[in-house]
């Protein structure tokens, strides 16, 4: 667990960037990352690209262009991401925009698109998939990359206090995007409650949404809250690759759900069943690993 408040230290986080967390649901944060910590990612994202887990998916456009890679959990396997998650101000930087004490790991992804085309992450919240329920949840999105609004995740801006979990299906009529691959040990098929109401069609309507983004350098942080709308567009062609780390972090009270069927997988090693419905994630660090707590 990293317990000191030095990496926080070189960022000078403001309370009008907390504020705005708060209200907005997502807020930049630049330089997050040091030099060191900037390679180590790099690192780290090119060994998970290079030996995906049973968790991984490939998305790509119908044509099979666009190609990106999405796996689960890339810290359990990978020294060099697990270091970063322990050496980075990341998990202290969630706690601080969260206003709680401590931040315990609730899923890591890596999500890998190479160069040239670049589908389009369709719009979704987070929280169908996840185990998990309540406010206290942040997601801390790095990239080694520079990426310009126009393939980074935007958010639909106060969405995070609508109070509605939705399923994950959308009211889109058609999506370009399609998985080609998966791993043996997960699958996105059956994620999500059909009785909930489905993702509006937001990028058909986005006029009528308030839609917030961010350019992003290699380094900084796009910080956004677990139960935001959020997505990203297509572009015909990017001269980069765009390579990500999303690690989202809760708070200790922030509670354990079981859905009717399978959802991610918890970062930690005690089973999710043996999990009361509703208990608090701070009263078990085995399944969601503490990793910072403000000094007593």
């Amino acid at each position: 667990m990293n317990n000191t408040a030095a990496g926080l230290d070189r960022l000078r986080i403001t309370d009008d960037q907390i504020d705005a967390y708060q209200r907005d649901g997502a807020v930049l944060i630049r330089g997050v990352l040091s030099v060191e910590e900037i390679a180590l990612l790099e690192a780290g994202l090119e060994e998970v690209q290079a030996r995906p887990s049973a968790m991984f998916s490939r998305v790509a456009a119908a044509d099979g262009t666009g190609e990106t890679i999405v796996d689960q959990l890339p810290s359990l396997r990978s020294p060099l991401l697990q270091r970063l998650i322990r050496q980075s101000p990341a998990a202290e930087l969630a706690a601080r925009m969260m206003r709680v004490r401590s931040a315990q790991l609730v899923l890591d992804q890596v999500f890998y698109k190479q160069a040239g085309r670049v589908v389009p992450t369709p719009w979704h919240q987070d929280t169908p998939f996840l185990r998990v329920r309540g406010h206290d949840m942040t997601r801390v999105w790095l990239t080694c990359d520079p990426s310009p609004r126009d393939v980074t995740v935007e958010v639909v801006r106060g969405s995070h206090l609508w109070n509605v979990v939705y399923d994950t299906a959308t009211m889109a009529a058609s999506s370009s995007v399609a998985t080609t691959a998966e791993g043996s040990a997960f699958s996105y098929t059956g994620i999500g409650d059909e009785a909930r109401p489905a993702v509006p069609d937001i990028e058909a309507h986005r006029g009528s949404f308030d839609i917030i983004g961010f350019d992003v350098e290699p380094g900084d942080a796009v910080v956004f809250h677990g139960n935001i709308l959020h997505g990203a567009s297509g572009k015909a062609a990017h001269p980069h690759r765009r390579r990500a780390f999303a690690t989202m972090w809760g708070g200790p009270e922030l509670r354990h759900h079981q859905p009717q069927g399978h959802a991610m997988p918890l970062p930690g090693n005690e089973g999710d069943k043996t999990i009361p419905q509703g208990a608090r994630i701070g009263d078990h660090t085995d399944a969601f690993p503490l990793y910072w707590r403000a000094d007593r």
